[in-house]
């Protein structure tokens, strides 16, 4: 397997990972419920999963952040 994970691979990962968690975070804290209403294991525990298989779904496939430079590191060269 030739080298997939580059700097810029790790760093859109992050960012997707990031992204994913606080957006599954919000689309369970709907409009018009208070903060303490939440049942925050459950909501945690969602945002966990849905990261996990962010991740996965990122070391599976391309991200479209970094195109077709994450099989190869140019910055080693």
């Amino acid at each position: 397997m030739e080298k997939i994970f580059n700097k810029k691979w790790v760093q859109a990962t992050i960012i997707r990972c990031i992204r994913t968690f606080f957006s599954t975070i919000l689309g369970i804290w709907t409009a018009g419920t208070l903060i303490t209403d939440i049942d925050w294991k459950t909501a945690l525990l969602a945002a966990v999963s849905s990261t996990i298989y962010i991740l996965i779904a990122c070391i599976v496939a391309d991200l479209p952040e970094v195109g077709g430079d994450a099989i190869e590191d140019k910055s080693e060269e």
